[in-house]
């Protein structure tokens, strides 16, 4: 289900955090009639009496390895009606799918309650009827909520492989007030729930229970052209007042496997691929009113802007579909998280864009390994496309307008399987050349280049073999940008990666060996390839580094690679171990996200997990990790570190984490920005949480983490309580803060001096952050939802304590830093910083930073397909130096700034033959 990677259940999510003034609006929400909703009765229910799961010739599907099989019925008459009631002649004539067995919380145990399933198929779509008995109908849950959003709801699911690859599958939920939710599976365990399709279904309740009647268009589906075929198909059913899950086609967590586990769905024929054409024109409105001032001459108290456009679906043949959006509206409705980032690093930030999310899986391909900040990084990055203008237009004491992102003329993608086992997906966007508008002090207006015409182009294709158990792939990215402006940018004209990929696995699927090798080709000016050679990935320039800095370059090349041997099922045990490397030259950040190059890593990790109920718990899993990291160009250690960690789930269904990291000295290549290696001092860090059962009413959840760094006295500690209340039966509201309070003894502050021999200068920083969000999510209908969102922000940091740098290597931390005596003047630091007997001064550096962003949709998907937005938007932005976290005064200031507001209409009209 959506939000759990790999497995066929949903873990209930509660992390939403809150703000102040949401409860004043939810003295209306009982006004509206409350669909039916049921409290958590005890868990006492015995399973049912069912045989075995068996396959329509009666064979057993446990124990035998022998996939359970089930016959479709091919329609003699009409369509059946689609009320949920099941009643239609046709469904009685139908074969049933009954042995339903649990995935969770005990796998292959018989499930709680009774489930039927059967499948009827016409000229035009695949019907599906889901009959989900129940001893105690009044306990069924249900939450009426937006699409797509998890709930605390009882929840029944098709889940259709119509490739047979046993890799890839359509999955179709409902939840029994007929709130939809779909999802793309791939790579046999992994899904995308950014895929929307155009479907049908409908719901009813009675004294047995409630059903589900689905009616899926083959035109969603992706199948071959073939007079008979066989597809792969499961059922699946929620029974959340149990957090059970149960399935048709039996699966367990130790399979590490769930398309390839799914049934077989057979005697479909005469089944002519569907001509598949959507079309779906929109047209969009917007006002924003923002503070500003009268005497610039691109200010408007009331800006508004109109557009249309349209998105294109198309398939080219029945395996291969064609995307087109043409003028795209790449607006999102919910802003990005406020952060102060004081790192040498981009800020990573998540796509919510529906073109890019949508299929994302296609174009995944992931550098780094284990769940860090490598997580993050990718070979395609797609918040690249309609990037904010990199450039910056001199306003020659005058005015200067640049808009926020980038123009994206149009983007394709070319998706899909072949029935040879073929992936495909190809991707291409174009974003027109950004120029700011600049008013000088004196003299007339013009224009000027902040960002180029940019051509981006992804292309993934991988061969599955052994029916999908193996793969081998390519991937490339191209970044092509007009050379004048990318020369007067500094940015490169040219960037390009290419790589081959593959993954194996053996001894009866339990074990895995996996890998990749990449290259990269980076070309431009002279001033664009230096630029590259010193950013923060690689800095060739640094004093020491064992690497040829050459500023009359025009190009740069490097290679990426690795390999990792895991075992991903069978038994409780887990394993794993692997090595990664980059080279100096590496690089992905044109059309991707990466940090760091020149390094070469190896890991081993070993897990234990218990997935059946055992004692006080539901499951629990304990793991153990270790690294090593030295630098490709030196071979020198940069760090060495291990962790253990554990999570489980109770059987009054609180669950639980904690962990705790060592990390050990090591050099950091980056910590002086350019200067020569540090020896970072060892550190140790942790995490834990605890969250209450998430099947209540109200729901609490506590995160916390900590760090300490002993030999320089650094320290941080940060947690985020969170309280979710469900008020009625469509209706859910979360509160919650994040606080977080570090000092850190070697903040970066700058170089000074003279530039062959500067002086690195650190300081003592003490930051404060507080974060406080609040949601409400209001459903009107399956169809019509609102939803409110804000989020206060503050933090502030003060410097103090500044030091220089003297050995970067020294054995003790006070044998590197030596304490500068700078006196404090207003918002300056006086004293002598380079040791030259003179006095130098250098800003305070202090910042206390407020934001404010909130949001109101009102989503009504007036027809399958076609979708009404009306958005309000507001955000307020206050800094100062003062470096004191005050919360009332940070937070009660923040609301005395003028607001900008942003008043949206989106419709759109689903279009097909």
């Amino acid at each position: 289900m959506r939000g759990t990677k790999g497995v066929m259940d949903r873990r209930r999510r509660h992390h939403d955090t809150g703000s102040w003034g949401l409860l004043a609006l939810l003295g209306g929400l009982w006004a509206l009639p409350q669909p039916a909703s049921a409290q958590v009765p005890g868990n006492g229910d015995a399973p049912y009496s069912d045989p075995p799961p068996r396959s329509v010739d009666g064979s057993l599907a446990r124990g035998t390895g022998v996939a359970p099989v089930l016959a479709a019925l091919r329609l003699a008459g009409d369509e059946p009606t689609l009320d949920g009631r099941l009643d239609d002649a046709a469904w009685l004539r139908a074969a049933t799918a009954t042995g339903f067995t649990q995935f969770s919380p005990d796998p292959g145990a018989p499930a709680t309650e009774r489930t039927e399933a059967r499948v009827l198929y016409g000229d035009d779509a695949l019907f599906v009827a889901i009959r989900a008995f129940d001893r105690a109908p009044d306990s069924i849950a249900a939450q009426l909520t937006r699409r797509d959003q998890d709930s605390y709801s009882d929840e029944v699911a098709v889940v259709i492989d119509s490739y047979f690859d046993r890799r890839t599958a359509f999955h179709f939920q409902v939840n029994p007030l007929g709130v939809k939710t779909d999802i793309y599976r791939f790579d046999d365990t992994a899904e995308d729930g950014g895929w929307d399709a155009v479907w049908d279904v409908a719901t009813a309740r009675d004294e047995e229970g409630w059903s589900a009647e689905f009616r899926i268009p083959y035109s969603q589906l992706r199948f071959r052209d073939a007079p008979d075929q066989t597809w792969g198909i499961n059922f699946m059913r929620r029974l959340a007042r149990h957090d059970e899950t149960s399935v048709w086609a039996p699966t367990s967590r130790n399979d590490g496997a769930i398309v390839s586990r799914f049934g077989e769905l057979r005697g479909l024929s005469e089944l002519a691929p569907p001509r598949r054409l959507e079309v779906t024109p929109y047209s969009l409105a917007r006002l924003e009113r923002a503070p500003g001032e009268e005497a610039n001459p691109f200010y408007s108290s009331n800006d508004l802007f109109g557009t249309v456009g349209a998105d294109l679906k198309y398939g080219i043949t029945s395996d291969l579909t064609l995307n087109i959006t043409l003028n795209p509206d790449f607006g999102q409705v919910e802003a990005d998280p406020a952060q102060v980032n004081l790192s040498a690093y981009e800020t990573f930030l998540p796509e919510r864009r529906p073109f890019f999310v949508e299929g994302a899986n296609l174009f995944s391909f992931g550098l780094g390994i284990g769940d860090g900040d490598g997580a993050q990084e990718s070979l395609f990055y797609s918040r690249r496309v309609g990037r904010a203008p990199q450039g910056f237009a001199d306003a020659a004491g005058g005015w200067a307008e640049t808009d926020e992102s980038t123009t994206i003329l149009g983007a394709w993608k070319l998706s899909g399987k072949t029935a040879s086992g073929w992936s495909v997906g190809l991707l291409n966007a174009v974003t027109d050349e950004e120029r700011a508008q600049v008013a000088p002090a004196e003299g007339d207006r013009f224009d000027e280049a902040v960002e180029p015409f940019t051509n981006t182009t992804v292309a993934r294709v991988q061969k599955d073999f052994r029916e999908g158990r193996s793969a081998v792939g390519v991937i490339a990215t191209a970044v092509n940008r007009t050379g004048d402006v990318a020369e007067d940018l500094r940015l490169r004209s040219g960037a390009y990666t290419f790589g081959v990929d593959g993954r194996h696995r053996f001894a009866d699927e339990r074990w895995e060996v996996s890998g990749y090798v990449l290259g990269s080709h980076l070309r431009g000016s002279e001033d664009a390839i230096a630029a590259l050679q010193r950013a923060p990935a690689r800095l060739y320039h640094r004093p020491g580094a064992e690497l040829e800095y050459d500023p009359t370059r025009t190009s740069l090349s490097g290679l990426a690679a690795t390999a990792t041997v895991n075992k991903i099922a069978g038994g409780h045990w887990r394993f794993g171990t692997g090595i990664q490397a980059r080279s100096p030259g590496f690089d992905a950040n044109d059309a991707g996200y990466m940090r760091d190059a020149d390094y070469a890593s190896t890991f081993v990790y070993l897990g234990y997990d218990v997935s059946a109920p055992q004692g006080v718990f539901r499951r629990w899993r304990l793991n153990a990790n270790a690294w090593n990291v030295v630098y490709w160009s030196s071979g020198e250690r940069g760090a060495t570190g291990g962790n253990i960690n554990g999570n489980a789930q109770f059987t009054n269904f609180w669950n639980a984490y904690l962990g705790i990291n060592r990390e050990g000295s090591g050099l950091s290549n980056g910590m002086l920005r350019g200067g020569p290696d540090f020896v970072r001092e060892g550190r140790w860090n942790g995490w834990g949480g605890v969250n209450t059962d998430s099947r209540k009413a109200v729901g609490l959840n506590l995160n916390t983490f900590w760090h300490v760094v002993p030999e320089s006295d650094g320290w941080g500690f940060g947690m985020s309580p969170s309280i979710r209340w469900r008020p009625s039966g469509r209706a859910t509201v979360s509160l919650g803060t994040t606080w977080n309070r570090s000092v850190d003894d070697r903040q970066w502050v700058g170089r000074y001096g003279d530039a062959d021999d500067p002086t690195y200068v650190l300081a003592r920083l003490d930051q404060t952050s507080v974060g406080l969000t609040g949601r409400l999510d209001l459903a009107v209908s399956p169809t019509l939802s609102v939803q409110l969102y804000a989020q206060p922000f503050a933090a502030a940091g003060r410097y103090e304590a500044f030091k220089r740098v003297t050995d970067p290597r020294g054995e003790h931390y006070d044998d590197r830093v030596e304490l500068l005596g700078l006196t404090r003047t207003g918002d300056e630091w006086v004293g002598d910083i380079d040791g030259d007997g003179s006095d130098d001064t250098l800003r305070s550096g202090d910042f206390d930073v407020r934001q404010f962003r909130s949001n109101a949709v009102v989503r009504w998907e007036y027809r399958p397909g076609s979708t009404l937005f009306v958005v309000w938007a507001q955000g307020r932005d206050a800094y100062d130096t003062g470096g004191t976290f005050r919360f009332t005064d940070d937070f009660g200031s923040l609301f005395d700034q003028h607001p900008a507001n942003v008043f949206m209409v989106k419709l759109s009209y689903w279009l097909t033959p």
